[in-house]
């Protein structure tokens, strides 16, 4: 006669397994679905309800290359400020016809063109939802629309993943938040980044963290060297692509991002507009930026080309060998794209 050892604990280990396994996999899938810069998620919203018909990839008819997100909507609809700042344009263009542009914590600038009303003045200060203006077809326009652009240092972003927020085609809902991460700018706003150089511009390597490796990584990524998560973290692939910047700018290539780095990343959206003393613009911003970079000259980041601007410009001059003159001109502007 045979007889089957049975195991009363079988089924009740074998449910216990399932159980660990399955709260596992549980862990495991909410963990890769937090979304980098998490608490930056939504720091600016979508400006005006109507449907998409551009992005900044192309218009979505023609695919023609185009700088914004184009939202179709009839005339007189309200144009809310996507974010807390400072306004500082209100004015015309023969192509984007009446507009404004409001500036933001972190470098960013978002504007609003084709208005048919502006509802602020330069100067002043606006919160995230308030209306800054009325959708209309002013300067270049097939019909009425908002063109509304957002930028970072002087550049458009072109993020797909900030594209995907307003698709072709789609119908958008002023005051929904934009789910791109937006390093540097807080949810809450706020009109100003940091002033102190040495809180801006540290000096970062491998295992470095924090808001100063977002914007490091933004500018990487701007400048064509970095495709990655902008997610304040400095690994293997955040080192591969300063090393990649360091060695294109001819600075030596040791990872690690000094003043001549950090200046050199900055001055390369200097467009080689001649810079002097009286000038008042966006370019004059990004001279300071790169001055506070390389020197640590703690400049008020104004867009003001005034003595305190003069100065630092002629120290940065001296320094390098250059003509001290305070003007900034093809040689200056050379010497700070390498990072001199």
């Amino acid at each position: 006669m045979s007889v089957h050892a049975t195991n009363s604990n079988a089924p009740k280990n074998k449910h216990r397994k399932i159980g660990v396994l399955l709260g596992s996999v549980t862990l495991l899938a909410s963990l890769l679905t937090i979304p980098p810069a998490a608490a930056e998620q939504g720091a600016m919203e979508i400006p005006t309800t109507g449907v998409v018909t551009g992005t900044p990839n192309g218009y979505c008819g023609s695919g023609n290359s185009h700088g914004g997100f184009d939202i179709a909507a009839p005339t007189g609809t309200n144009v809310r400020a996507a974010a807390s700042g400072k306004v500082v344009q209100v004015g015309y263009q023969s192509r984007s016809g009446n507009l404004v542009d409001v500036e933001h914590a972190g470098g960013y600038k978002s504007r609003y063109f084709h208005l048919s009303a502006q509802s602020v003045k330069t100067g002043q200060t606006v919160t995230k939802g308030q209306v800054v203006g009325k959708v209309g077809s002013t300067g270049n326009s097939t019909g009425p629309h908002l063109h509304f652009q957002i930028e970072r240092y002087g550049s458009v972003i072109r993020d797909a993943a900030l594209n995907r927020t307003m698709t072709c085609g789609n119908r958008v809902q002023a005051g929904t938040a934009m789910n791109w991460g937006f390093p540097g700018l807080p949810r809450t706003g706020g009109t100003t980044p940091p002033s102190n150089p040495s809180v801006s511009y540290p000096t970062l390597r491998s295992g470095s963290s924090g808001a100063a490796v977002k914007d490091l990584q933004a500018r990487l990524k701007a400048a064509g060297r970095y495709s990655d998560a902008i997610d304040g973290k400095f690994g293997p692939n955040t080192l591969n692509a300063v090393k990649a910047f360091q060695r294109s700018v001819g600075l030596t290539a040791d990872g690690v991002v000094g003043p001549r780095t950090w200046g050199a990343l900055i001055a390369r959206d200097l467009n080689g507009t001649t810079l002097k003393s009286g000038q008042d613009s966006n370019q004059v911003k990004i001279l300071q930026r790169s001055l506070n970079a390389f020197l640590g000259s703690g400049l008020t980041v104004d867009g003001k080309f005034g003595p305190a601007t003069q100065t630092a410009v002629k120290k940065y001059q001296s320094s390098r060998g250059l003509s001290a003159d305070g003007v900034v001109g093809a040689k200056t502007i050379s010497a700070m794209k390498r990072g001199a």
